[in-house]
């Protein structure tokens, strides 16, 4: 189901809490975003009229099967059972001519990417981040395969955005072929896709298969693709807000600090610098976003129901992706994020304690 459809059904089973006070991008909802564990659907932001954000979208169990689309009621256990069974079962994606998507259209002097309505989630962040909770869509520049993955996107400028990564992450192979050639990489971010689509890209997906084809195995639902107007990229014809643009070769930027999944301020000295050209939208659109660095934050229940699915990798030695696969599995989240702490360049952050995090 594509976003909007399930936040009706989030609302429909009383689990959505929806503002209709005015809230200031600016830290406020972040905030509210980071006390407030359940969906949230932001209605009035400052300075954005006719925009929405939505929130803590995947915050339980039962949100994450409600987006799936498995039974009611699953267990943790059932749940993970049912995904590894689907998982088993690729669907490939369908090329469809136009979708929503292409109701609003921003391009040449128009682009602007602070006309969407970006946090400023965290007082220590260096500045808004348009990525947090998105899907990077790029093309093998050799074999012309898909890559879909989650990399996080600090705003540089009215065009500008980084992308921060590891040259080993299957964005940065695909780059480094680019960057052989002499010529950008073309990329598309698509923000408010469908559930499914945003875990399939962010699950650990061996190189070479189609996160697409996983996606439509999560939904147990083929994925609908529109080809981007500019670009020689495929996206999910319902997402809320497309930018097309090109990862620039032989530059490399500052991204951050921003506050991690770790619980930790992190800046990466070697982002790569995206350049968007064209912005696409639907009419009134929902900008998907998140807040991470806390133990109850979605991005952490959702990594450990990857690992027990065997969909969760990261990069480092194997000594912290073992521990952080197998703290995951345990749901010992605050465990997890010292883990991720780890490293001669890591400084230590405040003091740890080894509790079991619930979910429900």
């Amino acid at each position: 189901m594509d976003l909007r459809s399930f936040i009706e059904q989030l609302n429909e089973r009383g689990q959505l809490h929806r503002i209709g006070r005015q809230v200031d991008w600016k830290y406020e909802l972040g905030e509210m975003t980071r006390s407030d564990l359940a969906p949230l659907l932001f209605e009035n932001i400052k300075d954005y009229p006719g925009y929405r954000v939505f929130t803590n979208g995947l915050i339980s169990i039962a949100a994450i099967g409600l987006a799936l689309a498995a039974e009611a009621g699953k267990s943790r256990k059932e749940l993970v059972r049912q995904v590894r069974k689907r998982v088993a079962n690729p669907i490939a994606p369908t090329r469809v001519q136009s979708g929503p998507i292409f109701q609003n259209i921003l391009a040449g002097e128009a682009v602007d990417l602070l006309k969407l309505p970006v946090p400023h989630w965290n007082i220590c962040d260096a500045g808004r981040y348009i990525g947090t909770w998105h899907v990077n869509v790029s093309r093998d520049p050799e074999d012309g395969s898909h890559n879909l993955g989650v990399y996080r996107m600090q705003v540089l400028g009215p065009r500008q955005a980084t992308i921060s990564t590891s040259s080993k992450s299957h964005l940065g192979i695909q780059f480094a072929k680019a960057e052989a050639m002499g010529k950008p990489l073309e990329a598309a971010v698509a923000i408010g896709v469908s559930e499914a689509v945003f875990i399939a890209a962010a699950a650990g997906y061996p190189g070479g298969k189609d996160e697409y084809e996983l996606a439509g195995a999560l939904q147990e639902k083929s994925v609908e693709l529109i080809k981007c107007p500019s670009i020689d990229v495929e996206a999910p014809a319902d997402t809320e807000i497309l930018i097309e643009g090109h990862v620039m070769p032989n530059v490399r930027v500052l991204d951050g600090p921003y506050f991690d999944y770790a619980g930790k301020a992190t800046s990466n000295p070697k982002a790569y610098l995206f350049e968007a050209t064209r912005i696409l939208f639907r009419n009134s659109p929902i900008f998907r976003g998140a807040i991470v660095g806390h133990p109850r934050a979605e991005d952490l229940l959702l990594f450990s129901v990857l690992s027990e699915v065997g969909l969760f990798d990261f990069h480092g030695s194997r000594l912290r992706r073992a521990l952080q696969i197998l703290f995951l599995k345990e749901h010992l989240f605050m465990a997890f994020q010292l883990a991720g702490r780890i490293g001669p360049e890591m400084l230590r952050v405040g003091p740890f304690r080894g509790k079991r995090s619930k979910d429900s």
